[in-house]
């Protein structure tokens, strides 16, 4: 890019930011907003204290009620930290051995599904909603 190029751009630029400014200096927030800074500058230098000082009280207050916001809550009811996994009952047609199983890691079930297959084995599992008590399947 040439330089006279670079300059246009940025004079473009320039013009849009004193748009933009023009538009904010006119915005009624924005004077609210200086004349809250002046009135907390002017209450600062009245009880000499420093800005840094101000929001170190006002950290310390706000953290100690979210801290026993927190507690409170924290003693009402803890968060579960994951979700147990359903059990299921399998029961094997072969031998009428029930077996209750989390997973299908579990020994008995390993094996059934090294002889017969993990489909099959998997048609022969009953969740525990459905059965609400041991099974006598």
């Amino acid at each position: 890019m040439s330089r006279l190029a670079e300059f246009r751009a940025l004079e473009r630029l320039l013009s849009a930011k004193k748009s933009e400014l023009h538009f904010i200096k006119i915005d009624p927030r924005l004077r609210r907003e200086f004349e809250f800074e002046s009135k907390l500058h002017d209450l600062l230098a009245e009880y000499q204290f420093s800005p840094w000082e101000a929001l170190t009280i006002l950290e310390n207050e706000n953290t100690s009620k979210f801290d026993d916001i927190y507690q409170q809550r924290r003693l009402l009811t803890p968060p579960p930290r994951y979700r147990t996994r359903q059990s299921k009952y399998y029961k094997n047609p072969y031998t009428g051995e029930v077996v209750e199983a989390r997973s299908t890691l579990h020994k008995t079930v390993r094996s059934w599904i090294e002889q017969y297959g993990r489909t099959e084995v998997e048609s022969w599992a009953t969740a525990w909603s459905v059965c609400a008590h041991k099974p006598h399947l």
